[in-house]
């Protein structure tokens, strides 16, 4: 039996279960989801690599176990900063701002998000949209209340949802195409904000 890193075997669990994720972490990052092994994730966590299936059933559950863990958080600190006080629409455009940079930029979550989740099947992407929760609660609240208020298109709030975060992933996908993507970030979160808040007639 492995020797125990911890008090307890729950908490010795525990520090195994974080472990394997902080290697899925890095090396998601380093080398892609496709590229990444067990046995390549063993060797980063210190574990053997059948230790790796008593907490994970396969890489798509690990994927998504670590989308559960880790997205909520930046999600969450990702409303908490946006600015308040200010009209919806500058809001809004503050979010689409930080959520097309986090897309394009972050070497796990963002790259993960954008190649990978739309690549899962049924069960992970379900769990990898349920983690997504708190975002869209604030997307429905700001088109909600910008329809409201007039400054936002009264269109069926799912299409507008969905207008929305096509926008944003389209946007992320051309800075993560782009050879140098900070040297076109300001230009293409600008476009995409003008796209969203504006469509594509001349004013």
């Amino acid at each position: 039996m492995p020797r125990i890193q911890a008090d307890t075997v729950a908490e010795h669990k525990l520090v195994v279960r974080r472990r394997i994720l902080d290697a899925a972490t890095d090396l998601f990052a380093e080398m892609g989801y496709e590229e990444t092994t067990f046995s390549d994730l063993a060797a980063e966590a210190g574990v053997g690599r059948t230790t790796i299936y008593e907490y994970f059933r396969d890489k798509e559950d690990l994927l998504a176990s670590l989308i559960e863990e880790e997205l909520p958080v930046v999600l969450d600190k990702m409303v908490a900063d946006l600015p308040s006080g200010v009209p919806t629409v500058e809001r809004l455009e503050a979010l689409i701002r930080a959520l097309v940079e986090f897309v394009a930029t972050d070497p796990t979550l963002g790259y993960l998000l954008h190649r990978e989740v739309p690549k899962l099947s049924g069960e992970a992407s379900a769990r990898a949209a349920e983690a997504h929760m708190g975002l869209v609660h604030e997307y429905v609240d700001l088109l909600r209340t910008g329809v409201m208020e007039g400054s936002i298109s009264r269109l069926p709030p799912d299409v507008l949802s969905a207008l929305v975060q096509d926008a944003i992933m389209s946007g992320a996908k051309v800075l993560i195409d782009a050879p140098n993507p900070q040297e076109r970030l300001g230009e293409v979160t600008d476009a995409v904000v003008a796209f969203v808040l504006h469509g594509i007639a001349s004013p």
